[in-house]
């Protein structure tokens, strides 16, 4: 629901948002200011910052509001609101059905964390399915590869795949190094695994 209020010559007029299929918009400066915070490190900041450009963007066919929505969830789950994060999560999915690839991302790394490695695969395989497809992915997608690469590095090192591990945990590190703390965290993993595990090899 909602409108979008256009300014024209002799005054103003809304338009539904259901009626919109792109906005072409920059995106506004709370929301860089809220994803720096988050990228330093400032959860709880970034939670109230995104809180606030989602209260006023969602539903926004733009694809910085859309990113907005989904960080909101990344910032939930780096502050430790698990609960919260999954509501997010779910929220974006929602708002906007075509980002249900980078909701399942969310939901992945949540998965991850509790240990419930079996459920993060499949969530997962969607997003890796088009990294073969491409070494220079668009800035939005960059980091999403990163994480997806790095979490199924998880999974399978989890599962006592450690070849497969580090395969994807090289690919996050190496590969689609967009996201700092992903990539940071998988050539950690990919040292650590070539060191306890002679024999492995780096694709």
């Amino acid at each position: 629901g909602g409108n979008v209020r256009l300014q024209i010559d002799g005054g103003s007029t809304g338009i539904p948002l259901a009626d919109i299929r792109e906005i072409r918009m920059d995106a506004p400066p709370e929301f860089d200011a809220a994803a720096s915070r988050l990228a330093s490190g400032d959860a709880t900041g970034a939670v109230s910052a995104l809180q606030k450009v989602n209260d006023t963007f969602s539903g926004l066919p733009a694809a910085w509001a859309e990113r907005a929505a989904a960080l909101l969830g990344d910032a939930k789950l780096a502050a430790g609101d698990k609960a919260g994060a999954a509501a997010a999560y779910d929220q974006l999915t929602t708002t906007y059905p075509q980002a249900t690839a980078l909701a399942n991302l969310g939901r992945a790394r949540l998965a991850v964390d509790d240990g419930k490695f079996d459920a993060a695969a499949p969530l997962l395989k969607p997003l890796l399915a088009n990294s073969d497809k491409t070494a220079f992915p668009a800035p939005a997608d960059g980091p999403a590869l990163c994480q997806a690469h790095y979490l199924m590095g998880r999974v399978q090192e989890a599962s006592g795949d450690h070849q497969s591990a580090l395969e994807n945990y090289l690919k996050a590190s190496t590969v689609f190094p967009f996201d700092k703390n992903a990539a940071t965290s998988a050539q950690q993993r990919a040292d650590a695994l070539r060191a306890e595990h002679a024999g492995l090899i780096a694709p």
